[in-house]
Parts: structure tokens; sequence; C-alpha cells
């Protein structure tokens, strides 16, 4: 199966490239595919990719930086309304970890 969204509620919100560190905003794209705030939608999502998406959000992890980690426990950590930038991201990063998981599992 590929990439599907189980409903549009599921869709990413469109992302302001300025609330965005500069060094991850090459990671836009990924973030406004898999960055999706519900629990359920994401893992509904990622369970159902194909090899080449599960890869795609493999190669994240070769672009997870310091600057990520810097900015996701950063002051926004904190927050009572985080940005929807800072959001996604968290979600994308989600995403990733959950599809490492599946792979593992498959691969054990």
């Amino acid at each position: 199966m590929t990439y599907t969204l189980p409903s549009p509620e599921a869709k990413p919100p469109k992302l302001n490239p300025a609330k965005v560190p500069e060094g991850l905003r090459h990671l836009i794209p990924l973030a406004e595919k898999y960055g999706i705030s519900d629990d359920c939608y994401r893992d509904e999502v990622v369970e159902s990719l194909n090899e080449s998406e599960e890869q795609e959000l493999m190669d994240f992890f070769d672009d997870w930086t310091e600057e990520l980690d810097n900015w996701l426990c950063g002051s926004e950590a904190d927050s009572t309304r985080p940005s929807d930038e800072y959001i996604t991201f968290t979600c994308l990063t989600m995403a990733a970890e959950l599809v490492k998981v599946i792979i593992n599992n498959r691969n054990t």
C-alpha cells in the first residue's frame, strides 16, 4: 500500500519556513507529509507504507541533527501553545521512530 491519509483531518498543516530553524528547512516537505499530529492516524499511515516510503522515513535519521534536538528540547517544549511547525516536526520524529521499530521487528 502506498502513502495515503486515512482522513482529510490527518493532513499535517502547511508550515511557515520562518518558524523552522534554518538548518532544518529542507525537511519541511517530509514533515508536511508524515508529521501527523493524531497518534492513531499517524500509526495507521506508517503501518501502511511501502518499502520506499519506509526508507524515506528511515533516511530522516541521517538528517537528525543536534539542531533538531536543540529545537525540540528547547523553550517551545515547555510552551503552552507550541507552534504548528514544532508540533509537526515532533510528530515527524515519532513517525520515524515507529517505522524504525516496524522494520526492526520485521527483521527479527
